[in-house]
């Protein structure tokens, strides 16, 4: 995924899970707290949005981050998300076929019925 598909993936939560934004509100400069208005709640609804509908990424290195003024930018969640994704393939091994753990099918025990 580009950096510019997870913007406007991210663009897209956050006017879902807060109405009353127009779509020009969110640019990536935008503070999500101070200049969208968005509380706890608000942040909690598009994080859960976005572990289920980008990728599974811990995002409390960012939550860190953003708790201080002025870093809870559009744009520093969209880093965050291109970043962990970047590293997620190239961390994860070659999937052989052999490798049942790999390519997500179950694994089939060889078990004796007497």
């Amino acid at each position: 995924m580009h950096r510019q598909e997870i913007l406007d993936h991210v663009r897209n939560i956050i006017l879902a899970t807060h109405t009353g934004l127009f779509p020009d509100d969110v640019s990536e400069f935008a503070s999500m707290t101070y200049d969208l208005g968005m509380d706890s709640f608000h942040l909690e609804s598009m994080i859960s949005r976005l572990k289920d509908e980008v990728a599974d990424i811990e995002f409390t290195p960012w939550y860190i981050k953003a708790s201080r003024r002025g870093h809870d930018t559009v744009g520093s969640l969209v880093d965050f998300i291109d970043e962990r994704l970047s590293q997620n393939v190239t961390e994860s091994p070659a999937k052989t076929p052999s490798d049942s753990r790999s390519t997500g099918e179950p694994r089939e025990l060889d078990v004796e019925v007497a």
